[in-house]
């Protein structure tokens, strides 16, 4: 089997789905039972052997290339990196200088060639894909820069669907949901799809949606790229106030240089190393 692998989950960008509201229940159904799956697969399996160190969020020592022969490329090399819990971390870099790829790992979506991967204290590279796809699924939230969202969904059913994966037994998904957009100002776009929504709002969805269930982590991949200055400022707040009065962890890759006034620490990666870390807070 590869080292690099990238799993497919229910937070793919689906853009084929039918927009009946069969085809939606159908979605539910099946992202409630995947929920129910990695339920039982996460406390049993990772309780055997957790592979735990003192280690919170990072990699040590982690190469990763793509491409074989004269095409081969190294997006990271040998690079050691800690997230501390409960802060927000801004990694910033070119284009090309390894900062997807980081977060990738740190996502639990992609295994260095060589090194260590930790989440959460654990060892990720010691576990098996179902456990990795448990700790995905109970313990990160993700932004993506291509939103990832159900097409034939509403938006407040994207986010309600964040929800019930984490807990299939919530009740009050829907509320939360309806609260959560109306902190990014989309209370009156509940009902409406994707597709009728802006890029900007898009995003907004997507980033209410990693928040939903709680998860202690958050990782986000240029989550103010497509928000006008206002709405972006606003989003950096918000995932600020989640480190604040949460407690949760964060880590943001992105060029906007506004983020340097809301992270804690910068880290700056060129080449595929570490170039430069900075205290900001």
């Amino acid at each position: 089997m590869p080292k690099k692998h990238l799993p497919s989950t229910v937070y793919e960008d689906v853009t084929e789905l039918p927009p009946s509201r069969t085809a939606r229940n159908r979605v539910k159904r099946a992202a409630h039972s995947a929920g129910l799956a990695v339920e039982d697969q996460l406390e049993p399996s990772l309780g055997v052997d957790e592979a735990r160190s003192s280690r919170f969020l990072g990699v040590e020592g982690a190469t990763v290339s793509f491409g074989q022969g004269d095409a081969r490329i190294w997006p990271l090399r040998g690079v050691s990196v800690m997230f501390e819990r409960g802060k927000l971390s801004l990694v910033m870099g070119p284009s090309g200088s390894g900062k997807t790829t980081l977060l990738s790992m740190l996502g639990c979506l992609l295994s260095p060639d060589e090194g260590s991967v930790f989440v959460d204290d654990v060892l990720v590279n010691q576990l098996s894909e179902t456990e990795k796809t448990a700790i995905r699924q109970k313990k990160i939230g993700f932004v993506f820069q291509a939103f990832r969202l159900f097409h034939s969904l509403s938006a407040i059913d994207n986010v309600a669907l964040g929800f019930e994966l984490r807990d299939p037994k919530q009740s009050q998904r829907l509320e939360m949901a309806r609260q959560l957009l109306d902190q990014f100002g989309l209370g009156d776009k509940c009902n409406q799809e994707p597709n009728e929504l802006s890029p900007g709002e898009r995003q907004r969805v997507a980033v209410a949606r990693a928040l939903a269930g709680d998860p202690p982590i958050l990782l986000a991949d240029e989550p103010t790229a497509s928000l006008d200055a206002q709405a972006g400022r606003n989003i950096c707040q918000i995932l600020r106030n989640q480190v604040d009065e949460h407690g949760r962890t964060v880590v943001v890759v992105s060029h906007d240089p506004r983020w340097r006034k809301f992270a804690d620490r910068t880290i700056t990666l060129c080449d595929g190393q570490v170039e430069q870390e900075e205290r900001n807070l």
